[in-house]
């Protein structure tokens, strides 16, 4: 029986929270506590479109303990997407089971290639990840999921034709885009995680189809509200 479920994963108004009963073993690129590390807490917090703070990871902190989270415990993200358009998606093939969560904004897509061209600044809006794999996962076998999640992400932004509006090309992801790994350290250990692996395998495949479900939702909301 899996550890962690979709269902475990709550949409609020202002954020997506997860709540864990043993820490997670957490790779990520998170706002607040990214790096390596074990965890119990996480959210993935909503912010107006129009956010500009100056200290935005102090102001993410105060945030996170306004809400009652352990600060020290709980990797966060930042996004401009409502959360109410989180996509939740839950993948179990041959003992391997995994849950995906994504919310995409695409207001900023870069193609990755011609990101010299542009000159940035902070942006809430964003892609971002969560895949949460119930199993032990070693070192090596998290940053390969990284490696599996990304080259999904990079197809399903293609099949969708997102294009870099400053370049005009075909854009890879946005210029904030934040990911999450996380394994349950229970059930099946997994050395590996590429697309030789089952492992690998499966969250190609959840990752692509959750990311284009995502991005169909931000072009119905944007089509909605032209």
């Amino acid at each position: 029986m899996p550890v962690l479920r979709k269902e475990d994963i709550h949409i609020f108004e202002h954020y997506v929270a997860l709540q864990t009963a043993s820490p997670m073993k957490v790779v990520s690129s998170a706002m607040h506590n990214p790096g390596f590390g074990y965890f119990t807490h996480f959210m993935n917090r909503s912010v107006p479109k129009t956010y500009d703070e100056r200290k935005p990871h102090l102001e993410l902190q105060q945030f996170i303990h306004k809400e009652g989270f352990p600060i020290d415990n709980t990797v966060a993200m930042m996004t401009a997407v409502y959360a109410k358009f989180a996509t939740i998606r839950e993948f179990t093939v041959e003992g391997i089971h995994l849950v995906v969560m994504i919310t995409a904004g695409l207001g900023n897509a870069v193609d990755i290639t011609r990101a010299y061209h542009r000159q940035e600044q902070y942006y809430a809006g964003t892609i971002n990840t969560w895949v949460m794999i119930n199993g032990k996962l070693s070192d090596e076998a998290l940053f390969q999921a990284m490696i599996s999640t990304t080259e999904a992400k990079v197809k399903a932004i293609i099949d969708e034709g997102i294009i870099d509006p400053t370049t005009g090309t075909q854009a890879t992801g946005t210029s904030t885009d934040s990911l999450l790994i996380a394994s349950t350290e229970e059930g099946e250990y997994h050395q590996y995680a590429g697309p030789i692996t089952m492992l690998g395998k499966v969250i190609g495949h959840g990752v692509y189809v959750t990311m284009r479900e995502a991005i169909q939702k931000y072009k119905k909301d944007k089509e909605e509200n032209l």
